[in-house]
């Protein structure tokens, strides 16, 4: 079986004009940044790999960019080794491609010869904006994707006889030589990254807190008065709910824990509400460019029954993070009368808090 040898021209030289004022393709996202996602896409797929802008990357190859992508795509095809069979031309601010999807394009590209062109149906009502603006009843209209694979010495010639100087893509150079391309499904996962917000960036925090019991006539969680023997010790009114909630929110948010925020050493705080404490840390997790998306807790005791007050520590809890009720999940259970949980000397509670930026 014929071995070919495919290259990535990845084009990484836009302004990002419509993002904002800062660079789209550097900001970062579960670890790496936007262009790091697009080109570890192509690593161990692609036998070379291109990046067209200013940038210096251990182990791929940089080329200047052009004032359009036209220009651009010519300075990363210049760059391509000669005997490649099949380039894919990819965009920088497309980090969400599978590399499953790159390796059926290769090998689709390779198979016919000629092109492979990513694609999804849109799925919305579309408008024709050229010249008299009306709609486009058509419902076979398909919106095309990124990399778009060529056999590699075609879309040279394609480019080197291209009729203007710019092209939204390089299907339409292709399709302006050749009369048409070779489309294979795409995904709808494999989204482009254009303006501020299309960049999700999620954060997990963990929270944990454990209250000793003291004397008294019930517990306070959640911002719920449970009936029992006993009460929580604590400087505030010991609400170990709320505050393991509190932690994983600032841990979320890369914020110091709040014993940090809140110390016990302060009178200020001394019987304090622990869902007023909860709303300053969402506040604070705000002004640091996070909201709260999701939360989930386990209360850990013996007693008291914790199950019956769950619905409405929920929805109080809901209420102060600023998300849907379905978006606070607690459970209860015990320790099954081990440890000191077990001998019923106290209450403890684990957290965790979703963040999205922004």
């Amino acid at each position: 079986m014929r071995q070919y040898k495919f290259s990535a021209v990845i084009v990484a030289g836009g302004s990002s004009q419509r993002y904002g004022e800062k660079n789209k393709l550097t900001e970062e996202f579960f670890d790496k940044s936007v262009l790091m996602h697009s080109i570890d896409a192509f690593v161990g797929l692609a036998d070379e790999i291109i990046v067209v802008g200013d940038y210096e990357i251990n182990g791929v190859k940089c080329v200047k960019g052009g004032d359009t992508r036209f220009m651009s795509v010519k300075n990363g095809l210049a760059a391509v080794s000669a005997d490649t069979d099949i380039v894919a031309v990819h965009d920088g601010a497309r980090p969400f491609v599978s590399r499953n999807l790159v390796k059926k394009l290769f090998a689709y590209a390779a198979e016919n010869g000629r092109s492979a062109v990513p694609y999804v149906k849109s799925v919305d009502a579309a408008w024709s904006f050229s010249g008299e603006r009306k709609p486009l009843y058509d419902k076979g209209v398909i919106c095309v994707q990124t990399p778009q694979c060529f056999n590699y010495k075609m879309l040279v010639s394609a480019l080197n006889s291209a009729k203007q100087t710019d092209y939204p893509d390089e299907s339409s150079l292709f399709y302006e030589k050749y009369g048409g391309v070779e489309f294979y499904q795409g995904e709808i996962t494999n989204r482009k990254i254009t303006y501020c917000g299309d960049c999700p960036e999620y954060k997990v925090g963990a929270g944990f807190d454990v209250h000793a019991f003291g004397s008294g006539d019930g517990v306070i969680l959640g911002g719920v008065h449970i009936p029992f023997n006993k009460k929580l010790a604590g400087h505030s009114d010991a609400d170990v709910l709320a505050h393991a909630v509190c932690d994983a929110v600032l841990s979320a948010s890369n914020n110091k824990d709040i014993g940090h925020q809140f110390p016990d050493t302060d009178d200020a705080y001394k019987g304090a509400d622990s869902l007023e404490l909860l709303r300053k840390c969402v506040d604070i997790a705000k002004n640091s460019g996070y909201e709260v998306f999701n939360v989930s807790a386990v209360v850990i005791c013996q007693a008291p029954k914790i199950a019956p007050f769950i619905d409405r520590m929920s929805a109080k809890l809901s209420d102060v993070l600023g998300i849907a009720n379905s978006c606070v999940n607690l459970s209860a259970t015990t320790t099954e009368k081990l440890g000191a949980l077990g001998n019923g000397d106290g209450i403890a509670v684990q957290a965790q808090a979703l963040l999205k930026r922004i």
